[in-house]
């Protein structure tokens, strides 16, 4: 529930490009730090830990979903 929120991907289209694009810089920068997910959460739930591949993908992915973002922003 406090994860949610943080974050809520349905309430996403909601969302301006500005705060999208700080989300996920947000998201980027919790799973470097190794806060995301939660250890609270995955001791529970053994199976959202995320494997050092599983971790690169999911910053690939993040990385490139701020792209559209970031030139949205860009003055015109």
């Amino acid at each position: 529930e406090e994860g949610k929120e943080h974050l809520d991907f349905s309430s996403w289209a909601e969302y301006s490009s500005k705060k999208k694009d700080h989300k996920l810089e947000e998201l980027i920068e919790e799973v470097k730090e190794g806060e995301m997910p939660l250890k609270e959460y995955t001791w529970t739930h053994q199976n959202a830990r995320l494997s050092e591949e599983q971790i690169q993908l999911l910053l690939e992915w993040a990385e490139k979903a701020r792209e559209p973002y970031r030139i949205a922003q860009l003055p015109r």
